[in-house]
């Protein structure tokens, strides 16, 4: 997948002991949202989110994905995109693929209910994991006001509006996957080039695909294999992108939990690799649109496909999961946990002390123990995700529950520490990060 969160997106809940309905935003805030779900037709009271929910953790259960791989027929074969009559597809490799094959709308416009389901019964991530991604997708680059919620996989769209016409043109049209660059999209992909180098973020680099490929000797990828991978793009970002920036969420997090994405919930999860990390090369093109011409490697701009008797994982792909792939690589791959930005120029990255902006709370060690590591993100996301949206949004209660209360519960559910405020030089950390790092002041966003 595309280094981002969504890009395209994990059962913890069983791990975590929570219950489904509150590892979601709250049923009377998302009441108020939507009169709308992609799972009914008929409008939706709290009682009835609840119900909705419940009905997709019910039909999760009595589905066995040991003995039935994911259907890529009849209503749910392949297509490709009508890219001249508006389909979209962007940067999310997963999304696109589950958009060909009608998981989620084939326009590419997705529904935030309809994500959510198609991500974790299609590719086995958690609900609470998903529920994050989907809150940022619809407010960051979405249309979270509109009655039927949701967001563009790939860029502008004329089918994805907020209400009264994007409130009379002050909102602007939601801009997309292919606009959400350091909000969910972000620099050092695996495939994608850096944003402010060739500003086009979206659209695989056919180069950088051969370098993943071809980065093993075997015919398979293994999570060591694209933990060294996601190191060395770190690497060239810094040498290359003079607005190479890594924030907390973004980078640190959004970025790499891209790459753990890419081998744990990609990979064809066989008896003999039930919980992925074993990703053969055919599955990785298959889902990346390259396809075999003549002999050679080509690339069909978004034509992912699920491969055929390709199996889900048998255990959701969580918050707890994400956290143990990503400090095993950053114990191995020190700089993968750092945060900070080159400061206008090549080979320039300056990195923060986490000790100091979390106000003694973690120090790099720490951040490795526990849960922390998520646990600091999603204390970045819920402080900071409200701040970078526009003005308007911010008078607006909607947009703002929909970011907290899709991160309060997994919080209190992993037994996080008690975080203060964090700041940078004397100021919020959001401003500081901004004032200091070119590639967060360009985008206006630095979470």
């Amino acid at each position: 997948m595309k280094a981002s969160i969504l890009s395209i997106g994990s059962c913890a809940l069983t791990l975590l002991s929570c219950s489904l309905v509150h590892s979601f935003p709250t049923s009377e805030n998302l009441a108020k949202l939507v009169q709308y779900n992609a799972l009914s037709e008929s409008p939706v009271s709290p009682e009835g989110l609840r119900e909705t929910l419940l009905h997709l953790k019910e039909k999760r259960l009595f589905f066995d994905p040991m003995t039935t791989p994911i259907d890529v027929t009849g209503k749910h074969a392949f297509q490709p995109p009508d890219f001249e009559n508006g389909d979209q597809r962007g940067p999310c490799p997963g999304l696109n693929a589950l958009a060909n094959h009608g998981y989620i709308s084939r326009d590419g416009i997705a529904g935030f209910f309809e994500v959510i389901a198609a991500v974790n019964q299609v590719y086995g991530m958690g609900i609470e994991l998903i529920t994050v991604l989907a809150v940022m997708g619809t407010v960051g680059v979405g249309n979270p006001l509109s009655l039927e919620p949701g967001f563009s996989i790939g860029g502008k769209s004329h089918k994805s509006n907020n209400i009264l016409g994007n409130l009379l043109g002050l909102l602007g049209t939601p801009r997309g996957l292919d606009g959400a660059h350091n909000w969910i999209e972000s620099d050092s992909s695996n495939t994608r080039d850096d944003l402010y180098v060739t500003g086009d973020a979206s659209t695989m680099n056919m180069t950088l695909f051969l370098e993943a490929y071809n980065s093993s000797g075997n015919d398979f990828l293994t999570m060591d294999d694209i933990g060294a991978r996601a190191a060395k793009r770190f690497q060239e970002s810094v040498s290359s992108n003079p607005n190479f920036y890594y924030g907390p969420y973004t980078g640190m997090i959004a970025r790499n939990a891209g790459y753990a994405f890419t081998g744990r919930i990609l990979s064809n999860h066989t008896e003999e690799n039930l919980m992925g990390g074993h990703l053969t090369k055919d599955v990785f093109a298959s889902f990346y649109a390259v396809y075999e011409e003549d002999g050679q490697l080509v690339y069909r701009k978004g034509h992912e496909q699920i491969p055929a008797n390709w199996y889900r994982r048998p255990i959701d792909y969580g918050l707890v999961e994400l956290n143990l792939d990503l400090v095993a690589w950053f114990l191995k791959y020190p700089i993968l946990a750092s945060i900070g930005g080159n400061l206008g120029t090549v080979d320039s990255f300056a990195g923060l002390d986490l000790e100091e902006i979390t106000g003694g709370v973690l120090n790099a060690t720490s951040l490795l123990e526990e849960n922390n590591l998520v646990c600091f993100v999603l204390e970045i996301v819920k402080t900071f995700a409200p701040n970078s949206l526009s003005s308007l949004f911010k008078t607006l209660e909607v947009p703002l529950k929909f970011v907290t209360d899709a991160v309060v519960d997994p919080l209190l559910s992993l037994n996080c520490p008690a975080f203060n405020d964090m700041t940078m030089d004397g100021t919020d950390l959001l401003s500081g990060l901004l004032d200091k790092y070119p590639g967060a002041s360009k985008s206006g966003v630095a979470f």
